[in-house]
């Protein structure tokens, strides 16, 4: 934290010393620009002057003209024929003025020239300083000349700049508080909340998650932040609560995985020790234990098929393998061995579909799969009545319901229905036969399809399960 806040007193010294540089500039260019205005409009004065003069002078050369109002005026004066000629400079003697350069293309004389008056800045090889140079077109026929030219140093620009001292100095002085100010304000607003905002981080890794941040300095960023670290200690609060639920839920699983397989292990266990204590030789008893023990054997290998099933889902290894198909022939053969499964004759299946052309997009195999759960499960519920897989187009879906008339679902289980082995009536289920497992393993098929299974129900009237799947086919 003390390097920000030192870098941060660098910046703002660094801000205040460009600060009390800027307006020495500013007062440069001020004086500078107020300078040369001033010079023209007094040079564009002596230029009129001049001309008055000129025409009333007894001088009998043009270098004395311009050497006695060059004295009187303290200016400069050039005058200059039509083909750029110097023949009268103030700052030369007479005998030089063959030796200076023509001036026709001298820049105030190019404008002159055009405007009838112009003038320029610019360093004199001549005399070595920097000029401002204003330059006037008379008549060379009435004067003898035909441009005026008038020019004063720039050195004069020091004593207006010197008006503009205290100015600057009043300047050095309302930064130099600017700064102490700017740094009380980014202490309070920055430096501060930001190390109050480290604070509660490091307790937060250390595992204080009831830990929170009470700041309010005014800046949307740093509230939003420690608003954000809030939240994120809300989430992590939350996900910590997950996990230990997720412990718990893992706790029972493997309780339940256990008690499920130890149920038939023990089934058949027991039958085959009463058969080799001499129940084998009973043929009242022997055939029976041993289809019992098959029947147990059978639901031990479909237990483990939906463990291993339900387990490659939730961590990602079963793939789908999504196709584009038509579901009439999976529906016709699912209603079709229900039916031959079914020893029940107080039960009616039946399939309600508009048509046979049911294309959708999605895995053949475990649309197959959810709906075979689905009917299964039916079958297990239902005493009497009907069970029937009825098919509806909306939109650009199909919707697969499974209705039947059987025992319904308590309000209290229906939240839970889709849980791993839970069970309204353990005894009773287990009775009726399945896993547990089917409802949860359905769930999940129909979730990587990108839909939901809806359920519907009335306790002691029966049940229905439906789900959507698209028709649209995305590779085409």
């Amino acid at each position: 934290m003390r390097r920000i806040q030192y870098r941060l007193l660098a910046i703002i010294i660094f801000i205040g010393v460009i600060g009390m540089i800027m307006p020495i500039m500013y007062t440069n260019t001020l004086a500078l620009n107020q300078a040369k205005d001033t010079i023209i409009n007094k040079l564009r004065s002596h230029s009129n002057t001049f001309i008055i003069y000129a025409q009333n002078s007894e001088k009998d050369t043009f270098q004395k003209m311009a050497e006695e109002y060059s004295i009187a005026s303290k200016l400069r004066v050039t005058l200059i024929a039509a083909d750029g000629t110097v023949i009268g400079e103030s700052s030369l003697p007479v005998n030089q003025l063959s030796q200076m350069d023509n001036h026709i293309s001298r820049p105030e004389i190019i404008i002159a020239k055009n405007s009838d008056e112009g003038f320029s800045t610019r360093f004199s090889n001549t005399l070595n300083t920097e000029f401002v140079y204003f330059a006037s077109e008379v008549d060379q026929n009435q004067f003898g000349f035909k441009y005026v030219r008038l020019a004063q140093s720039l050195k004069s620009v020091e004593n207006l700049a010197s008006k503009y001292r205290e100015f600057y100095y009043l300047i050095i002085v309302i930064i130099f508080f600017v700064i102490i100010i700017a740094w009380y304000v980014l202490k309070n607003w920055l430096t501060d909340p930001i190390l109050e905002l480290t604070k509660a981080a490091e307790d937060i890794s250390q595992g204080d998650l009831k830990r929170r941040v009470a700041i309010n300095t005014g800046v949307v960023e740093i509230d939003e932040l420690a608003d954000n670290m809030n939240k994120m200690t809300i989430a992590l609060e939350r996900g910590y609560r997950g996990i230990k639920r997720m412990e718990r839920v893992r706790s029972e699983f493997l309780g339940n995985v256990t008690h499920e397989l130890k149920t038939p292990i023990s089934s058949i266990v027991g039958y085959i020790e009463t058969l080799l204590e001499g129940a084998l030789n009973d043929e009242n008893v022997n055939v029976g234990f041993l289809e019992r023990s098959l029947e147990n054997a059978h639901r031990l290998e479909e237990l483990v098929t939906d463990l291993v099933e339900i387990s490659r889902i939730e961590t990602g290894e079963l793939k789908m393998n999504f196709e584009y198909f038509n579901v009439y022939d999976i529906l016709k053969n699912l209603t079709k061995d229900a039916k031959q499964r079914n020893t029940n004759k107080k039960i009616k299946i039946d399939l309600d579909c508009p048509d046979k052309s049911l294309f959708i997009y999605g895995d053949k195999n475990r649309i197959d799969q959810v709906i075979a759960n689905l009917l299964s499960n039916s079958l297990r519920y239902t005493d009497e009545g009907f069970i029937k897989v009825k098919i509806n187009r909306r939109d650009n879906e199909i919707v697969f319901s499974i209705i039947d008339t059987g025992i319904g679902i308590t309000q209290k289980a229906f939240k839970r229905i889709f849980e791993r082995f839970y069970r309204t009536d353990k005894a009773r289920d287990r009775q009726k036969g399945g896993t547990g497992l089917g409802l949860s393993i359905a769930k999940h098929i129909i979730e990587a399809h990108g839909s939901k299974i809806y359920v519907d129900t009335v306790e002691g009237k029966g049940s229905t399960f439906s789900f959507g799947v698209t028709t649209i086919n995305p590779d085409k």
